[in-house]
């Protein structure tokens, strides 16, 4: 700006000394279009409208499509913007997210670029940054987004057969003899009409095939919730599994509560695991059903991270227990003391050690049903599986995600 303002004044000074019009005629029009170019650069962005549409959801291994509009209110058209989007690592696909776009008076622009979710995670896009100005280079006029958006990455959902389980684990509605609640899923035949019953469970078709009114009959069934618990201590993984086996243990443990809900069954989630969300300890999450429930148990998933008690020193370096706060066979006892008899503990974690088992044979004892899946490679497993399976605890290992790799590439199992 001082470079043109001196130019104007040796013009205008040449003007004076040599009494040429046509070099005041110059400064006219030059200082004219440097005026109006300032005033236009800086009223154009108030003008302009931007809107950026972007799933809020998406699953891993996704890739999605963003949207920016710039819509100009003003008659007088924008000659270029420059949108410099700001996309964390785990979501871009190695394209520019720095683009150019021009914008006519009283109309609007869209420009799109592409997202790969790579891994699950609660992620902010932006700030957005525009950048404006006029055709000669006189003037620039930047604006920046006040507020960012946010995209939640969903973990990957396999199947029980792709993570080595049997596909009837022991959890979920137990058949009773005792009549306390009839599964409406589970037909056991028909019956004549009684006063009283609903009309909801007469049988039509039987009715109209034996001209009176039949009711159907269901299967006695307790309906017994499953809580889904997912150890995330960080000093429950081997230093060089951490990453990858928390990674493997989420997608375990979203697996799971897919396939629970998809039988219809009841389930929640406890971790103590971080929930930046919160900043804090992630809220547990109530045994239900239905498909709007297991969205929220995924959202958690997608949000938790491993959790790092700073009190305490790193147990697999020392060879000894962990005396984290966070550690599992001391943190769950004092969180699951509402739940209620018959409650399936499916907890899903990386160590199996005595002190847990001792744990949660003190859970069995008080009726809860515990059942342990491994998530990571466990020297003594073997072992270990014996003496909690002579405590009345089940413990069922899964496939290590590089195996689950291998197998798909054999055309072993085909994901989903």
């Amino acid at each position: 700006m001082l470079d043109f303002l001196l130019l104007i004044v040796v013009l205008f000074i040449l003007a004076v000394f040599l009494r040429l019009d046509w070099i005041y005629y110059l400064i006219y029009v030059v200082g004219g279009i440097w005026a109006f170019s300032h005033w236009q650069t800086r009223r154009s962005l108030s003008k302009l409208l931007v809107r950026r549409r972007v799933p809020s959801r998406a699953f891993t291994g996704e890739t999605i499509d963003a949207e920016i509009v710039l819509h100009n209110r003003s008659l007088l058209p924008i000659p270029w913007v420059r949108i410099q989007e700001s996309v964390p690592l785990d979501l871009q696909t190695g394209e520019s997210y720095r683009l150019v776009a021009s914008v006519g008076g009283r109309s609007q622009a869209v420009r799109r670029f592409r997202l790969f979710c790579h891994r699950r995670g609660y992620f902010s896009l932006g700030p957005l940054r525009l950048t404006t100005g006029d055709l000669f280079g006189f003037a620039q006029s930047s604006w920046e987004e006040g507020e960012k958006v946010h995209l939640t990455v969903y973990p990957k959902v396999v199947t029980l057969e792709q993570l080595g389980l049997p596909s009837r684990l022991p959890f979920g509605t137990l058949r009773s003899r005792q009549r306390i609640f009839m599964d409406p899923t589970r037909m056991a035949g028909v019956r004549p009409y009684a006063s009283g019953d609903t009309m909801r469970h007469i049988h039509w078709r039987a009715s109209a095939h034996d001209d009176t009114l039949l009711v159907k009959k269901f299967q006695p069934s307790m309906a017994l919730t499953t809580m889904i618990v997912l150890d995330l201590d960080q000093f429950s993984y081997p230093p060089r599994e951490r990453l990858g086996g928390s990674e493997w243990a989420v997608v375990v443990a979203a697996s799971l509560a897919n396939h629970i809900i998809s039988q219809r069954q009841e389930t929640g989630l406890l971790t103590n695991g971080l929930d930046p969300f919160s900043n804090g300890d992630a809220n547990p999450i109530p045994g239900m059903n239905g498909q709007g429930h297991l969205m929220g148990i995924l959202e958690l998933l997608a949000r938790v991270q491993l959790r790092r008690d700073p009190d305490a020193d790193d147990p697999m370096e020392e060879g000894h227990l962990s005396p984290s706060r966070f550690a599992l066979h001391s943190w769950l006892p004092t969180h699951i003391t509402s739940l209620g008899w018959g409650t399936t503990l499916l907890l899903v974690t990386p160590h199996i050690s005595d002190p847990l088992l001792w744990s949660l044979h003190a859970l069995n004892r008080r009726g809860l049903t515990v059942q342990v899946v491994a998530c990571v490679r466990q020297p003594g497993f073997d072992r270990m599986r014996q003496q909690a399976e002579a405590m009345g605890i089940g413990v069922h290992p899964t496939f290590w995600e590089s195996d689950l790799a291998r197998l798909g590439q054999q055309g072993g199992f085909n994901g989903l």
